[in-house]
């Protein structure tokens, strides 16, 4: 009986509008997450779902939610495909992610049909807000799941991850398109329709304007030529880095770089993380050839290796000063899961205080995905932080955008230098100086840009994740006024009733 309804008139209308649903949800998130990043497409993805959920069956609702979701955000995944990252892994979080989507659409449907009011978009924003920063706190992955590093690219609505971090990004990318969908519903009621849609857009029109002051604002601080190099390696020169003749070669090809550059004007040069695996017999001999290239170029150079120190091993990046001292050893504190487990991690801040120029630091690939280190730097001052950085080609966008947005938060310059990814150098406001991916057929690919720093600080690194927590309490506080408009309506039932 219930396929026969399917396919009557009524039931063929209302199939047609779960599959038109789906469609351009999951097609809109499945091109503005992952790899594609047109970030357009975050605001529109949710209206064609919440509006179905309003007007739809519930069991239509929960299947439309969940199954747009979860495809939508596969561009993620496989990204990730053929990698040492266990896809099953990814799958299941991403399982995860649509179960509580699901959760939250369902809940939106069940408030708006149970009580009318302009507030219950808040709800909806604030309870993926608060799942997605309460997962952040927890997961081994870190924050490298929101949706709110879709938004890189729209500079003056990423300016407000300075003040809340990323987390006020999230909010408003599901508050705008829940109010359009929730005004929608609330049309032919002129004075709740108003007052639905009016308080958001004004939310967003302050935060544009913010972005705009933001973005157009000179900064002050000194001037920095930064060089960065990737050489073109296979997975089997990978492979072979820890075999002291390969590693003499590597390093050798990056010395060349290291060279060309400088002659170009760098005072500063980046290289990628892990380019060579340096043992306890070989490390004093290629550290040196590594410091005499600083030394004779009169440059700052930072290099990813990975070294054994106290019968431990290390993913670290060297800073290489003028001299050819070394001027400080930071040692990566997030480990890749199935990857690095034969790694130590780090524990402290790689800072350098450089005259003239102000505070840099340096972190290393996934240490990006976190609140710590990078606020750390971020309350240190920190005005320019290097990144070196080992991706997986096709996640080269993914990974880049990450570190760019940290950057806005904490309100440093970014130059993040990934061998099979992108060497990218960009601004405290996220502002893209020079992108160049190294995933191509050059022997070595070179970028040189100029970058003008800032101050460092920012409202975020002083204060941290203060939205996240209020997302929570405004979650939970819009619950127990739905629980308490509930008992009114049940009151004036009872009185009307008698």
């Amino acid at each position: 009986m219930a396929i026969s309804k399917i396919f009557d008139k009524e039931g063929g209308r209302e199939f047609l509008y779960f599959v038109v649903t789906i469609i351009l949800s999951s097609a809109a998130y499945y091109f503005s997450t992952g790899v594609y990043n047109c970030w357009i497409l975050t605001w529109l993805a949710p209206i064609p779902l919440l509006v179905y959920a309003l007007r739809g069956r519930s069991v239509y609702t929960i299947l439309a939610s969940f199954i747009s979701y979860f495809f939508g955000l596969s561009s993620g995944i496989l990204a990730y495909a053929n990698t040492i990252i266990p896809i099953s892994i990814l799958v299941y979080a991403n399982i995860l992610d649509a179960i509580v989507f699901t959760i939250m659409v369902v809940l939106f449907r069940y408030l708006v049909l149970k009580e009318k009011h302009w507030v219950w978009s808040f709800v909806f924003a604030s309870g993926w807000t608060a799942f997605e920063f309460s997962t952040a706190q927890h997961s081994p992955a870190g924050a490298i799941d929101s949706i709110a590093y879709t938004q890189v690219y729209n500079l003056p609505v990423g300016q407000i991850a300075s003040v809340t971090g990323i987390w006020g990004i999230t909010f408003l990318l599901l508050l705008v398109p829940a109010s359009v969908a929730l005004a929608w519903y609330y049309r032919k009621n002129s004075k709740l329709w108003l007052r639905t849609i009016v308080i958001p857009l004004s939310i967003l029109m302050m935060i544009l304007i913010f972005g705009g002051y933001r973005l157009y604002g000179q900064s002050q601080g000194p001037r920095v030529r930064i060089g960065m190099a990737a050489i073109n390696m296979t997975v089997e020169d990978l492979l072979s880095r820890g075999q002291p003749q390969e590693s003499e070669k590597i390093i050798g090809r990056y010395i060349d770089c290291i060279d060309l550059l400088s002659r170009s004007g760098a005072e500063v040069v980046l290289l990628p993380e892990k380019i060579a695996v340096l043992d306890l017999n070989d490390q004093a001999k290629q550290l040196e050839r590594l410091a005499t290239a600083a030394r004779r170029n009169q440059i700052r150079l930072i290099v990813g290796l990975s070294v054994q120190a106290d019968s431990k091993l290390y993913n670290s990046a060297y800073l290489f000063l003028p001299s050819g001292e070394i001027g400080l050893r930071y040692d990566k504190q997030h480990l890749l899961p199935y990857a690095e487990g034969r790694y130590t991690p780090g524990e402290k801040l790689g800072v350098s205080e450089v005259d003239g120029k102000g505070v840099w630091g340096i972190a290393i690939c996934k240490d990006m995905d976190f609140e710590e280190p990078s606020r750390g730097y971020g309350q240190a001052g920190t005005n320019l932080l290097f990144v070196p950085a080992l991706d997986f080609k096709a996640d080269e966008l993914l990974r880049a955008r990450i570190a760019i947005m940290r950057g806005v938060e904490e309100n440093y310059a970014i130059a993040r230098a990934a061998q099979w990814g992108l060497l990218s150098l960009s601004d405290n406001k996220g502002k893209i100086i020079k992108m160049e991916s190294c995933a191509t057929e050059k022997d070595e690919v070179l970028v040189l840009g100029e970058i003008q720093l800032d101050q460092g600080k920012s409202i975020y690194s002083r204060f941290g994740n203060w939205f996240g927590y209020f997302a929570e309490g405004v979650f939970g506080l819009l619950m127990l006024f739905f629980i308490s408009l509930r008992r009114q309506t049940r009151k004036r039932t009872k009185l009307f009733g008698m």
